[in-house]
């Protein structure tokens, strides 16, 4: 057990490549981007039913059972045995609902584009702490295996001590005990692992376990998310925000697209048709027509409509006021963690230390026949998890640093 963990089948060296998995492969990042996609898609086919539309149609009829009948001198064959035609249609529905429309299908594709912007920024802190956690449960590893190796050490102490009559039979039993306690960190420390580097592949879209490099530099690493995100301090500026009181404007027109529902609207229309042949008319015509389409009772549907509108309106707002109190907080905490961190990571650096130090004294002590096994055990466990507890709030520091800029930031990659 004191061999080291197999490494992951792929590590990810850095934040620019983390970024390339992740618009490659990513399917929550892939589904936010045909979002933007589909709403464009949509705001297009609202100005398709605003403009007009031009059909073009062609024909061929042969008529198997025809009748000859004299006319004026000649022969006039009824109905004509073949014929063909081409027709041209034009139609216009000039509705103000639909030129309404419009404008109501371009704020949703500003709204989409902002959800996804906020998305990118939410996917990039899900994509730093899974980085980080691989990098800490890796650290975390090493140090389990350290602490295996320092227990069996003392083992070798307490059955020296026995051997030479100086010892009990209870000390090696507390030895053999903290032995299996520290491989017992070793079976967890490496399934947390194992669980890490699966959760950052699946959070890239990877199949493969993925890991950050054991020699990640977290200065760097900030760095260079912070060039990918950039700090924004206006709360008012952050892209959740901004996209929520979109929202708005897109419930307000919906608004008003419940009462154009009842708006008066103008049909214009033209058909051309050319044929080979004609019974009865002239063989070429051209028409043109235009009607006034004015609704009067549509069974209260409209006046259902409205209210739902204004209701949706309604949540909305409470939407953006939910979103800005939350994005207030998230700042505020986010803020505060950076210090937190440090000032918890200097405690854990002062513990680790005076664990280290009364762990060597214990030692030294037992050797020289001062003290029990407990001592012994007991200063060992406390260095082990003085250490791990260093490692994992080292961590945290780099988190929380890139958690400040992430928190309110927008983010283009």
């Amino acid at each position: 057990m004191l061999a080291a963990p197999p490494p992951a089948v792929r590590s990810v060296k850095s934040w620019d490549e983390a970024l390339a998995l992740l618009r490659a492969r990513s399917p929550d990042y892939i589904t936010g981007y045909q979002s933007v996609l589909r709403a464009a898609a949509q705001s297009r086919m609202a100005l398709a039913a605003a403009l007009p539309t031009l059909n073009a149609q062609g024909s061929y009829i042969h008529q198997f059972f025809t009748e000859s009948v004299p006319f004026d001198g000649a022969i006039l064959v009824a109905p004509p045995k073949d014929t063909w035609a081409a027709t041209g249609m034009f139609q216009w529905n000039i509705s103000p609902r639909a030129i309404y429309a419009v404008g109501t299908a371009d704020k949703v594709v500003e709204a989409t584009k902002l959800s996804f912007e906020d998305r990118r920024r939410v996917i990039a802190t899900t994509i730093v702490g899974a980085m980080l956690a691989t990098l800490a449960t890796s650290r975390v590893a090493q140090l389990n295996r350290v602490g295996l190796r320092s227990a069996l050490e003392r083992l070798e102490l307490t059955k020296a001590r026995l051997e030479y009559g100086q010892g009990t039979a209870l000390d090696v039993d507390r030895a053999l005990q903290d032995v299996a306690a520290a491989r017992a960190l070793i079976i967890t420390g490496d399934e947390s692992l194992r669980q890490a580097r699966e959760y950052l592949g699946e959070a890239l879209g990877s199949g493969v376990p993925l890991s950050a490099p054991g020699d990640l530099e977290l200065t760097e690493f900030e760095a260079a998310v912070a060039r990918t995100c950039k700090l924004n301090d206006d709360i008012e500026k952050r892209p959740d925000v901004v996209s929520a009181r979109r929202r708005i404007e897109v419930a307000e027109r919906t608004v008003s697209d419940a009462d154009l529902q009842l708006a008066p609207w103008v049909a214009l229309g033209s058909q051309a048709q050319a044929a080979s042949a004609s019974t009865l008319g002239p063989r070429n015509t051209w028409a043109v027509s235009a009607a006034l389409n004015i609704p009067l009772y549509d069974g209260g549907y409209r006046y259902g409509a409205r209210r739902d509108s204004r209701a949706a309106l309604e949540q909305a707002r409470q939407a953006l006021v939910a979103t800005r109190l939350a994005a207030i907080v998230a700042s505020a905490q986010s803020q505060r963690a950076v210090s937190v961190a440090e000032a918890s990571r200097d405690v854990a650096q002062q513990q680790r230390d005076l664990a280290a130090r009364i762990d060597q004294r214990t030692r030294d002590g037992y050797r020289q026949g001062a003290g029990t096994s407990l001592d012994l055990v007991i200063s060992a466990q406390s260095l082990r998890q003085a250490e791990i507890n260093l490692v994992i709030l080292q961590v945290e520091v780099g988190q929380a640093r890139a958690n400040t800029v992430l928190t309110n930031a927008e983010c283009i990659y």
